[in-house]
Parts: structure tokens; C-alpha cells; sequence
């Protein structure tokens, strides 16, 4: 029953096979963004550099990816789909290599930007192509698929590849990143014929969908949302350590239990932001990890040193993980509302808005790192604020545009937007 139940999550044949090999690489990615949290403090003690410059490759991952997405997709916008994704494993595998031998930071700081560029050409690309490949009411599926080897990355790849840096070394995690990403590009290379390309939308046509009615403010939410949660996740390791006195292997357990609440998180909602409005799923999803987050500010400053802060901060990171991922679904259901016809393109502008704010997050954090664990979380916490206030002023005001768009669909015929 178990197995045909998750045959059931998969598209069929011929496709199935294809879409996990997507999937693979989407997996190896997601590791490769986020596994450096987990072996942050042992990448800065092998380069000779402080915890807040190590920090800073989150910054330069995150940063060249916002930029390089958008760009790279109308450059390649005319190319194979499977050429593009080539190009992106390659790229991603050179940069694993060069990360796993750096000598120095700045020979990280080049793999990680080499890693970003990659990254940004695989996702679309992978995505565009389990759509061409499946068939159309599996197409769902496909897409699911691809996109959840993000999530099960968070869940699974970050502990690992944590436990590995930890217990062996930081340089073995990022050759096992590369050898998935030869893994995934030696079977799409046997496995895709050609995939044309569906297009892409000039960058002046992504800056005029930026400005269309509501969009601005779910994505400066996002960016700020992202920048808070990051300001405190890449520095995860260290504050559990100072605070909770959490160290080596027993990091693993806090990214496990992070990563599979980030799934169940993920996987409620879908439902939530279907029975709720998402604009009020997104509202309590960003309360939630201000508390949260203010919660560890609080454990920091009054429990740090003592035995029972381990367990504290695994219960909070446990909360952590079923909130913050919880608003990412329900504002881009807004900006599809938002957008229209345009909803491919602004939702493309969303991703870029995320990785911008882990960017700005991987700065913050940094500078504060010298401060204590009590100033980063507090940081953290006050974004996440900021964020709250933003999405509750832009919601309040799309609200009665909202009732009029609706009253007005009811007597008048619908027309196409002119964006």
C-alpha cells in the first residue's frame, strides 16, 4: 500500500522515470544552498577567515542567484531545454569540485558564485521541462515532484550532509553534492531528447509585471520575511552551540528535526491556503515565527549555558520549521491572484525577492555574530516584524480592491490585462 501510494504522487511512464532524475538535481541543489549552515563554523576555521566572512558565501550564493536567474533566462531563453540543464549541472558539478579543494575563501567565494549561476539555470529549466514531458493532467505531479527535491533536501540532505562536515569533513559533503549533480546529469543526458524551449519574457516585461497593483508588497514581505529567518538560520550551528552548548554530531538532530517540520509544513499548506485566505495563512504564518524567533532571543539571554536549553531550542526549532515555510505558498497564491496572465513572470520575481533576502540575512547575521546570540536572534525576530507590518498594510489595502474585482466580474465580462 505504501508503495503504491507514492506511485500514485508520480506522473506515469514514460515520464516517471526522467521526472525523479529532475528531481535528483533539484535534491543536490537544495543540499548544496543550504547544507553550508550546518558546517559553517568548521568552512571559516579550515579558510582562516571569521564566522561572519564564512557567513558572507551565503550572501554571495544567495545574491548571484536574485540577479543571475532573471538574466540567465533570457539568454538561454531561445536554447534546448535539455542544453540549458546541461549547462547548469555543469557549471553546478565544476563548482561542488572547486568548493570540496578550495585553498582558500577566495576560491570558495568563486565556487559558491559558480554554484548560484548554476542553480538559477537548472530550476526553471528542470521545471519547464516535467511540464513538456508529462502529460497534461499529470503535469501537476511532475512539477511537485521536481520541486520537492528542495523539501526533501531540507529534510534529509542538510542533516547529512551536517552530520558528514561534522564528523569527517566539510570538503567531503560538497564532493557528494557534486558526484549527485554527475549523478542527475549523466541520466538526463540518456534519458531527454530534445526539449524545445516554451520562451521566456524579455527583462523589461519582468520590471513592468514588478509593478503591477499588490505585487510590490508581497515581494518586499518576502524579501524581508526570508532576510529575517536567514539572519538567524545560516548562524543555526553557532547558536546552538553557544546557547544550547550543542556541538559536532548532535547538530544533525537540530537540521533533522528542522527539515522534516519544514515538510509537514509544506505539506499542510497546500490544504491551508485552499480552506483559508491567503493572506490570512501568510499573517499567521509570519506571527508565528516573530514568536518563535523572539522566543530564542529570550532563551539566549535567560537560559544559555543551561542544561535544559538544548531541549528548549529543539522544541523551538521544531516550531520554527511548521511556521516558516508556511507563508512562501500562501503569498505566491496573492501574487498569482495579482498577476493574472502575468503570474508566470511575477512568480519568477518571487524567487528572486527570496534569495535576496537570504542575501541581505547572511550580511546581518554576520555583522552580529561579534554581538552575541542574543543581538542576532533579536535581529531576526525584528525583521520578521517589520515583514508582518508590510504584508498586513499591503493586504488591508487589496482587500477592497479584491471585493470590487469580484462585484465587478459579476455584471461586466471579463477583460485581459494589459501588462
Amino acid at each position: 500500500m505504501p508503495l503504491r501510494s507514492i506511485a500514485a504522487l508520480l506522473p506515469s511512464a514514460p515520464a516517471r522515470r526522467p521526472v525523479m532524475l529532475l528531481a535528483l538535481g533539484t535534491f543536490a541543489l537544495g543540499t548544496d544552498a543550504f547544507v553550508i549552515s550546518g558546517v559553517l563554523s568548521k568552512v571559516a576555521s579550515s579558510l582562516s577567515v571569521s564566522l561572519g566572512m564564512a557567513g558572507l558565501l551565503v550572501t554571495f550564493f544567495a545574491g548571484v542567484y536574485a540577479v543571475s536567474a532573471p538574466v540567465s533566462a533570457v539568454l538561454t531563453g531561445n536554447m534546448c531545454r535539455k542544453r540549458v540543464m546541461q549547462l547548469a549541472l555543469t557549471v553546478f558539478i565544476v563548482a561542488n569540485v572547486l568548493a570540496a579543494s578550495a585553498p582558500d575563501y577566495g576560491v570558495m567565494v568563486a565556487a559558491r558564485v559558480l554554484a548560484a549561476v548554476g542553480a538559477g539555470l537548472y530550476t526553471p529549466a528542470a521545471t519547464a521541462a516535467a511540464s513538456s514531458i508529462a502529460k497534461p493532467e499529470e503535469r501537476g505531479r511532475a512539477l511537485t515532484m521536481v520541486l520537492s527535491g528542495l523539501t526533501v533536501a531540507n529534510a534529509v540532505g542538510v542533516p547529512l550532509g551536517t552530520l558528514i562536515g561534522q564528523a569527517v569533513n566539510w570538503r567531503v559533503t560538497f564532493a557528494i553534492v557534486a558526484v549527485l549533480g554527475a549523478i542527475a546529469l549523466a541520466g538526463l543526458t540518456r534519458s531527454f531528447g530534445e526539449i524545445p524551449s516554451p520562451g521566456v519574457a524579455p527583462l523589461r516585461d519582468r520590471l513592468r509585471a514588478a509593478a503591477i497593483e499588490g505585487v510590490p508588497g508581497i515581494l518586499l514581505s518576502n524579501a524581508i520575511a526570508i532576510c529575517g529567518i536567514f539572519t538567524l538560520y545560516v548562524y543555526l550551528a553557532w547558536f546552538a552551540g553557544r546557547v544550547g552548548g550543542l556541538t559536532g554530531n548532535a547538530l544533525t538532530l537540530i537540521y533533522l528535526i528542522f527539515g522534516v517540520m519544514s515538510v509537514v509544513c509544506s505539506v499542510s499548506a497546500g490544504w491551508l491556503i485552499d480552506h483559508v485566505a491567503s493572506a490570512r495563512v501568510a499573517a499567521l504564518s509570519l506571527s508565528g515565527v516573530f514568536v518563535v524567533q523572539a522566543a530564542f532571543a529570550i532563551t539566549a539571554w535567560a537560559a544559555s549555558g543551561l542544561a535544559a536549553a538544548a531541549y528548549v531550542l529543539c522544541f523551538l526549532v521544531a516550531l520554527w520549521g511548521l511556521t516558516s515555510w508556511l507563508f512562501n505558498p500562501a503569498q505566491q497564491k496573492r501574487l498569482i491572484a495579482a498577476a493574472g496572465a502575468r503570474a508566470p513572470v511575477v512568480l519568477s520575481l518571487s524567487a528572486s525577492s527570496l534569495y535576496a533576502g537570504q542575501a541581505l540575512g547572511g550580511v546581518l547575521g554576520g555583522l552580529l555574530v561579534q554581538h552575541g546570540p542574543v543581538s542576532v536572534a533579536t535581529a531576526a525576530a525584528a525583521c520578521v516584524l517589520v515583514a508582518l507590518v508590510v504584508h498586513l498594510l499591503s493586504s488591508a489595502r487589496e482587500r477592497p480592491l479584491t471585493d470590487q474585482g469580484s462585484l465587478a466580474a459579476s455584471v461586466t465580462p471579463p477583460t485581459r490585462s494589459s501588462v
